[in-house]
């Protein structure tokens, strides 16, 4: 895929996610009749509100979805997720970005993930309603505009226009609740970027096990890459592991800002999985000349063996050589 390719799903990602962003946020500060009810609309189609008012046709159609596109919610369908993405993009706007603001792989924190997981399907079939609204994207989100937002919305409202406007508070406990998880959650993305997706959120544990097997995903083609770790530094995530060359599906969220920075054309979003045009692990029969049963491996310094090891060789260097083929002309 070309950086130009990479860079039309890109911002068409960015245009999609900010303007259901913003219909959202405007949805729940307004006062007014038009963005309250594409937000009401929006809050259906949700997967935690899904899930608890048990939504089948809502939570079936989301998961046909991840399981086609991947991961596509979190980036666009979350007004949480994109509001991590804007804190996390905020103090990288920079055209050289400092080496502490950069991504790395990370391994999957699977234990703290599950165990998430398991406490709001609990909660949720007990019908603890408390439990699930602070763990749930969309309530944590809604919340914040509903009890923080709206008021001082509706308190600038008053002081420019006529007739005032209602404004309806939250209790001050509600308030500090909803401003320290938000808090939390912000510095977490400035920092690491979505890592409260991928640690503690429920709906993208969810997910994740769906789009582990997603048909259409980030994949590397190790013939072309180079290691310049460029992906790796751009991804959010922190999924992609060079090392192996494997991008954790179940963690990727499909944001495409791995894709236009690879010099290399070396990363794709593709239905296909790449193979190495020359494999790093071949049968040693396959080694094995016309007519002959020996190989040789100059450099080799067997240290799977038995015997005692020549170490003064660098078995990084090792090169496989094929014997000398008889000359049946040398006598002619």
């Amino acid at each position: 895929m070309s950086i130009k390719s990479g860079n039309i799903l890109r911002w068409g990602r960015i245009a999609a996610a900010l303007a259901m962003w913003v219909t959202v946020t405007a949805g729940l500060t307004s006062y007014g009749m038009t963005f309250p009810r594409l937000a009401a609309w929006i809050g259906r189609v949700q997967f935690m509100p899904a899930a608890i008012a048990f939504a089948i046709t809502v939570i079936a159609t989301w998961l046909i979805i991840t399981l086609v596109f991947g991961r596509v919610y979190c980036s666009v369908g979350c007004p949480l997720g994109v509001w991590q993405d804007i804190c996390s993009r905020l103090p990288r706007m920079r055209r050289h970005m400092p080496l502490h603001l950069r991504y790395h792989y990370s391994a999957p924190l699977t234990r703290l993930r599950n165990i998430s997981l398991v406490l709001t399907a609990v909660s949720i079939f007990l019908g603890i309603g408390v439990a699930t609204s602070h763990i749930d994207p969309w309530g944590i989100y809604s919340d914040l505009c509903t009890d923080v937002l709206k008021p001082l919305w509706g308190t600038a409202v008053n002081a420019f226009s006529a007739p005032p406007v209602m404004i309806a508070s939250a209790s001050l406990t509600g308030i500090a609740i909803s401003l320290t998880i938000t808090g939390v959650i912000s510095w977490l993305a400035t920092k690491n970027g979505r890592t409260f997706c991928n640690s503690v959120c429920p709906v993208g544990t969810t997910l994740g096990y769906v789009a582990k097997y997603s048909i259409y995903h980030i994949d590397i083609n190790t013939d072309k890459c180079t290691q310049c770790r460029k992906c790796e530094h751009a991804c959010k995530a922190s999924c992609i592991d060079l090392n192996t060359h494997v991008v954790d599906s179940s963690r990727c969220v499909e944001c495409f800002d791995c894709l236009p920075v690879c010099e290399d054309d070396a990363i794709h979003y593709t239905w296909s999985r790449h193979k190495l045009a020359t494999p790093l692990m071949i049968k040693v029969g396959d080694l094995k000349p016309p007519g002959s049963g020996r190989f040789k491996l100059d450099g080799c310094t067997g240290c799977s063996g038995d015997q005692p090891i020549n170490r003064t060789n660098n078995h990084q260097d090792a090169t496989i050589s094929r014997p000398t083929e008889p000359d049946h002309d040398r006598g002619n």
